[in-house]
């Protein structure tokens, strides 16, 4: 698989920014597929995550990460809410800003991001009903990039089950298949949701 996902991640920002462009006032507070994350939040995270220069982003986690006294995780959180203060057409524009950087081929534009912008993505629209219509040879790398990070449980269902996205032509597993769409399955890879069509987080 391609390790230069410019175009497929600009493109995405591009979609998600007219997504949110649309969104009511009540929409951009709603609750994401991130827990404690707001709509909102997610769009800060993304303009902090995939807009900043390697350099810049990881000075900033660690510089939170001293005067706030948390772990890793808890200076992406402060860092996502801080971004996410900005105004809604102020963050509509850093995405677009962002995402055109992404087309021209600059910044980072490798699996980690193009997953970033899928999955946070999916954390937005996934609540709201909204469908981001992502290509299905985005979805599989994506999907093939969250098997490197599953948990043991996880992995296990992998070893046993074949996991069917049935609208984007793509499989990943091994055993009896379980069908879904592909936002599904990266959304459970991604620790966000149930197996799809089970309503548990592992199958028999």
């Amino acid at each position: 698989m391609s390790e230069r996902w410019d175009a497929a991640i600009g493109g995405i920002l591009v979609r998600i920014a007219g997504m949110l462009e649309e969104l009511t006032p009540e929409q951009w507070e709603a609750p994401s597929l991130c827990e404690r994350w707001r709509v909102r939040d997610v769009a800060g995270h993304l303009v902090w995550r995939v807009g900043s220069p390697s350099g810049r982003m990881m000075a900033g986690a660690l510089g939170t990460m001293i005067g706030e006294r948390v772990g890793p995780m808890g200076a992406f959180e402060v860092l996502a809410v801080r971004e996410a203060e900005a105004d809604h057409a102020t963050l509509v524009a850093r995405l677009r800003h962002i995402a055109a950087l992404k087309l021209s081929g600059t910044g980072r534009r490798g699996l980690g991001e193009l997953a970033e912008v899928v999955v946070h993505g999916f954390d937005m629209a996934q609540p709201l009903g909204i469908d981001l219509a992502i290509d299905g040879s985005v979805t599989h790398a994506v999907a093939e990039a969250g098997t490197r990070l599953l948990p043991f449980e996880r992995r296990e269902v992998l070893r046993r089950r074949t996991l069917v996205a049935a609208d984007a032509g793509w499989r990943i597993g091994r055993g009896p298949e379980i069908s879904g769409t592909a936002e599904a399955i990266v959304l459970y890879l991604f620790g966000r949701s149930a197996l799809p069509g089970t309503g548990a987080g592992t199958a028999g």
